[in-house]
């Protein structure tokens, strides 16, 4: 009987968990008040330094990560696979370096509470007080 509760809940509350999105995130404090899929693309691809005519920081989560993966693929359209071709070949060719790496969604948080000019991105379920939301990715 309680496989099949467990069973019955699962079923029921996957779909939910799943359709949490990733959110690109800053500071309370951050001069940035909103961007589009289009403007986070082209900081994340481009590793920007610069941001309606403010200094950011791009913050990434570690390579291999879920949350990368997911943030990529709803952000650029990129697989992970792809990206880490991108990034090769812009360090290759010295036309740029990718974000700078967090070490989970925690360190991610703080990092971006401490500092105003940092972008970076959590999902959903990191989302904490001290932090407002610039884009919701499905």
């Amino acid at each position: 009987m309680l496989k099949k509760v467990c069973a019955v809940f699962l079923v029921l509350c996957c779909p939910a968990l799943s359709s949490a999105g990733m959110l690109v995130i800053v500071a309370e404090s951050s001069p940035l008040a909103q961007m589009d899929r289009h403007e986070v693309r082209q900081l994340y691809m481009d590793n920007a330094s610069r941001f309606e005519g403010h200094t950011v920081t791009v913050l990434d989560m570690p390579e291999g990560s879920q949350q990368r993966e997911r943030f990529y693929e709803g952000a650029t359209g990129k697989s992970a696979s792809q990206l880490k071709s991108y990034w090769a070949r812009m360090i290759f060719t010295g036309q740029g370096m990718p974000p700078r790496q967090v070490k989970n969604a925690r360190d991610m948080v703080q990092q971006v509470k401490q500092n105003p000019g940092a972008v970076g991105y959590v999902h959903e379920s990191d989302l904490q007080e001290g932090l407002r939301v610039l884009l919701r990715l499905p």
